[in-house]
């Protein structure tokens, strides 16, 4: 089976189900596929370079970041829409219009089911209502171009990658006012928290290092040396291990939590 070349930027596979779900980038679709059978299912048009997604807690619809451009280097102002792609019927279902606020980027939920959502342009936190598909509410956050986000389990308090200024931001999401500012250097990108909240992973893919943040104190515990531009990251269900896709070197690297070094890496294809 030959498919046409894509760029694979978050991959999901869905619990209870032999479907795995992936952004195309670079065909501006959510692709869903059958793994037992190691084909394509359906190819469901979202929007101009969509970049990350999170399924509704009951696994029945996908929102999609509609990020509009190529890369946090752009200079236009991309895309302000996040696109519904409901997986039973593998059709768009709707837009969430993001009004002012362009190129939409790292997005999560919360245990409350409220999806909380990173832009880029003007930088700014949203919150936003799954089921009646609105924006409850938004705030502007202090670092430049903020990537991916962790959120608390509590929903109290969210961490940004800001690709533009060389920080990780930690914001009070009850008072909506910054708790702390921890430099990481380079551009970070990638967002990890422990179970126990008090480490924060941080890819930094122009220093080649992921930064172990304490999570309680807010402040810079030491950086692990990762070549290749690390983009993203992934904690194992155990919290033992921590994957980091390469960019550059197009590589999945592994690194031991424990001992926070480098135990394995694996080819992973262009651009991880």
């Amino acid at each position: 089976m030959k498919l046409f070349p894509v760029l694979f930027v978050l991959a999901a596979a869905l619990p209870g189900a032999d479907l795995l779900l992936t952004v195309h980038k670079r065909a501006d679709t959510l692709g869903i596929y059958d793994l037992a059978e190691a084909k394509p299912l359906a190819n469901v048009p979202v929007g101009v370079k969509p970049h990350e997604f999170e399924l509704t807690e009951d696994k029945r619809y996908a929102l999609v970041t509609v990020y509009g451009v190529d890369s946090y280097t752009a200079a236009e102002a991309g895309g302000n829409t996040i696109a519904i792609v409901d997986l039973r019927t593998r059709k768009p279902a709707g837009t969430i219009d993001l009004g002012q606020y362009h190129r939409p980027h790292g997005i999560e939920r919360g245990r409350s089911g409220a999806f909380y959502v990173a832009t880029e342009k003007p930088a700014a936190l949203h919150v936003i209502d799954g089921r009646r598909r609105r924006i409850k509410f938004s705030f502007a956050l202090p670092g430049q171009l903020p990537h991916m986000i962790a959120i608390s389990a509590g929903e109290t308090k969210v961490w940004t990658a800001d690709a533009g200024s060389g920080t990780v931001t930690c914001m009070d999401l009850r008072t909506r006012k910054q708790l702390a500012q921890v430099e990481v250097g380079g551009v970070p990108m990638g967002l990890a928290l422990s179970k126990d909240e008090k480490r924060l992973y941080c890819a930094t893919r122009s220093a080649n290092t992921v930064a172990v943040i304490d999570a309680v104190a807010n402040r810079l515990r030491r950086q692990i040396g990762v070549p290749g531009q690390p983009a993203r990251l992934l904690l194992s269900l155990d919290g033992r291990t921590l994957y980091v896709s390469l960019y550059e070197s197009g590589e999945v690297a592994a690194i031991d939590t424990r001992t926070e070094l480098e135990v394995r890496r694996a080819p992973a294809g262009a651009a991880a």
